[in-house]
């Protein structure tokens, strides 16, 4: 009788699930590759502050040209307009990186994490990327802005150093589709917080990542970029 009552109790312990490992285990995952098709973004146009819309736009052009001549770090948002992009989630759930093709690092999203202060973080063209999960959406926090890489900010503006970005991923269409809705505040460029979407749709199995290179010191490569059309030297 009391090897039976031992056993029983064995069992029911066996079926005990911790809270925090169920949890991990129902998480989603977005690791693999994803692309964006000529229908994956719904951009509104942003309501800009006077400031922001008096920018002078031929500058921006100059700007964005030598950053792509010098192949400098392209950053957020620039990066996350470009397909394909890699998603690898880690197993332990502290780490999500997104992986590029064009010249960039790799963004580190860290889970249930706090920003470091701004005196020990230097700002960089990716930010510095904290994160969460709401259900069944996984919510990132970017701050920590610098002014290199392309600016230019979907729907309107450019992104400045006190630019706060927050993204909300969500698997749809039984994970075969990406949701990335992504919010951006700014009060010395937007009027209202600025939102739009992009869907990214997952690669086929066999998929492999291109790799697209950039020499700077290529002056053909610099003639093309820095020239306006028809006075470039050949």
């Amino acid at each position: 009788m009391r090897g039976s009552v031992k056993i029983v109790i064995a069992a029911a312990v066996t079926c005990i699930v911790n809270p925090a490992q169920q949890a991990k285990n129902t998480t989603p995952n977005l690791s693999g590759y994803w692309q964006l098709q000529y229908d994956s973004r719904n951009v509104p146009r942003a309501k800009l502050t006077p400031q922001a819309a008096s920018v002078n736009q031929d500058e921006i052009a100059k700007h964005d040209a030598q950053e792509i001549r010098w192949c400098h770090w392209f950053g957020v948002p620039y990066v996350m307009g470009t397909s394909p992009i890699e998603i690898a989630q880690n197993r332990t759930g502290g780490e999500i990186a997104i992986i590029f093709s064009t010249r960039n690092p790799s963004r580190h999203i860290y889970l249930n994490s706090s920003h470091p202060s701004a005196e020990t973080f230097d700002p960089t063209s990716t930010g510095h990327s904290t994160a969460k999960w709401e259900g069944d959406t996984l919510v990132v926090d970017t701050i920590g802005f610098s002014d290199e890489g392309l600016l230019a900010i979907p729907g309107g503006g450019r992104r400045t150093n006190n630019s706060h970005l927050v993204e909300r991923f969500r698997l749809l269409r039984n994970g075969n589709q990406l949701s990335v809705v992504s919010t951006w505040t700014d009060p010395s460029t937007f009027i209202e917080p600025h939102t739009y979407e992009f869907r990214y749709f997952r690669a086929p199995k066999g998929f492999e990542m291109p790799n697209v290179e950039c020499d700077p010191a290529d002056e053909s490569r610099a003639n093309f970029l820095l020239n306006p059309p028809g006075t470039q030297v050949r």
